[in-house]
């Protein structure tokens, strides 16, 4: 009699873990599996466009950096991973408020140079790869914040050439805020004179 309350008792607390497992399983499981979208730039059928485009996005993370729109300790990896549009995460620390980058996306995915991805939203890059609140009010950003964000879509842009400095030896773009909203405002006055 005294063995069979331990042999009752050992069936049910194996059938009591045993209904655990699967559940501690599927919760390891779901969050691999959601991982957020990322934004579909990158060519990788052509190299020579490929090299130009991660030269611009290395252009873009110097200037997001600079404005203080991601944290410092932002790795260029990372930053790389945001424009290869396959699903993960990115580890971007926007530092900047979600006004500017709801809209920045906004702006960002409407260009001909992003390709159209199913799902992948300015509020869904907001929401699960920034961990920010979706917060698309205009009002919330000012005149500065409007034309950085015009920048990043210029400097993205491989079909906009980049402005180049003055001196004779530069082989580089000039990629001061200063050269890069004289480039921004041109091209806005030539698609309003069209």
């Amino acid at each position: 009699p005294a063995t069979t309350p331990a042999s009752s008792s050992s069936p049910a607390t194996s059938s009591t873990t045993n209904r655990k497992r699967p559940k501690q399983k599927k919760a390891a499981v779901v969050p691999a599996s959601e991982k957020p979208m990322t934004i579909r730039y990158f060519k990788h059928n052509n190299n020579s466009m490929l090299q130009r485009q991660r030269h611009r996005v290395d252009i873009l993370y110097q200037k997001w950096t600079e404005w203080g729109w991601i944290d410092n300790d932002t790795r260029p990896e990372d930053f790389d991973r945001l424009f290869e549009g396959l699903p993960c995460h990115c580890n971007i620390n926007w530092t900047s408020t979600s006004a500017t980058l709801t809209i920045l996306m906004q702006q960002l995915l409407e260009q001909d140079f992003i390709e159209k991805q199913t799902n992948c939203s300015a509020k869904h890059l907001v929401a699960k790869q920034f961990s920010k609140t979706p917060n698309s009010d205009r009002r919330r950003i000012s005149q500065d914040i409007e034309e950085k964000i015009s920048i990043s879509i210029l400097i993205l842009d491989t079909s906009s050439p980049l402005p180049q400095p003055h001196a004779r030896d530069g082989n580089e773009e000039d990629v001061s805020d200063a050269a890069l909203y004289e480039v921004c405002q041109r091209q806005l006055r030539s698609t309003k004179c069209l």
